[in-house]
């Protein structure tokens, strides 16, 4: 079964377990190679892809410990005086013969990319052909949807919005880690979970126990349980570090792979062209670069994120 057909069995169930789906994954054949997560088991790798993608949404309201598809929609992002559109959430035969049914005269692409369904996108010189191309196939139509998507995400600067609770102080098998943030290389560094209760200890912490790893930010007599992408980008805010670089020429934005954004920035940078960001090595590090991000989009990502670009 290829990530295609695993989509649409999805949408065919609507919603479902974690068990169901990471069954499905794994028994129905998925090809493994080619990933640029290739550490990650595949059923972590489809999903994050599913997720950053818009098709399935994972452990929220109403579905926790669980998956939900999405109903079909165009994502339409700006781009000059062009637009093109992506097509997220379900799929069905029907639906695509009907997008394809409706495309007459407009350019669309279909890519193959390993570990995730076909990107589809649809590229038109202006959104109204786009939005009225939804309409008649059927589709929910989302405009502007990478500055929609940012423009509705609080900042990273604060901690109030994140609970308070201690870090663990005791039980086994806990492996425990510190974001190291120097100024020759930031990257995780082990401590003992005694060390990371000392009194005077600050920082991002990480604990992992049956893979399932946990983020705690410390600041003074502050700790609060955050996700890790967020917990990362507060540490760098704090500490005046920047890591985003965008290269106007060629409309990118590139970052340590270490310091991958949260799921729905990434979401909107992902959005702008369906593309997921390419990995490559710069100095012995892990790159990721996002691709065709119009510049007013990577400046909103970089204030959500509290970062300035290079």
């Amino acid at each position: 079964m290829t990530p295609n057909e695993l989509l649409m069995w999805l949408s065919a169930r609507e919603a479902g377990s974690w068990p169901q789906f990471r069954g499905a994954v794994e028994n129905l054949g998925l090809d493994e190679e080619g990933s640029a997560d290739a550490a990650l088991p595949l059923h972590q790798r489809v999903r994050f892809n599913l997720e950053r993608l818009g098709h399935v949404e994972f452990d929220t309201l109403g579905s926790d410990n669980g998956w939900r598809v999405v109903p079909p929609a165009l994502a339409l992002c700006q781009h000059g005086n062009a637009a093109t559109g992506v097509l997220c959430g379900a799929r069905s035969l029907q639906l695509l013969g009907r997008i394809n049914a409706y495309t007459a005269g407009l350019e669309i692409e279909r890519i193959s990319l390993p570990d995730c369904p076909d990107v589809i996108r649809i590229k038109s010189a202006d959104a109204r052909t786009l939005k009225e191309l939804a309409r008649r196939a059927g589709l929910l139509c989302q405009p502007d949807t990478p500055e929609s998507i940012l423009s509705n995400l609080p900042s990273i600067a604060r901690l109030d919005a994140w609970p308070r609770q201690a870090l663990p102080a005791g039980g086994k098998d806990w492996d425990v880690k510190q974001l190291a943030v120097e100024r020759r290389a930031m990257k995780w560094k082990s401590v003992t979970i005694q060390e990371a209760n000392a009194p005077l200890s600050e920082g991002l912490f990480r604990f992992a126990r049956f893979q399932a790893p946990e983020y705690f930010v410390r600041e003074g007599h502050k700790t609060v349980k955050l996700p890790g992408a967020i917990g990362k980008y507060y540490v760098l805010f704090r500490r005046k570090r920047r890591v985003l670089r965008y290269d106007r020429p060629n409309r990118s934005l590139s970052l340590p792979a270490l310091f991958r954004p949260p799921l729905l920035v990434e979401r909107a940078l992902i959005l702008c062209s369906g593309i997921p960001p390419s990995i490559s090595v710069a100095y012995g590090r892990p790159r990721l670069t996002y691709r065709d991000i119009p510049e007013e989009i990577a400046g909103i990502a970089a204030e959500v994120l509290r970062q300035e670009l290079l």
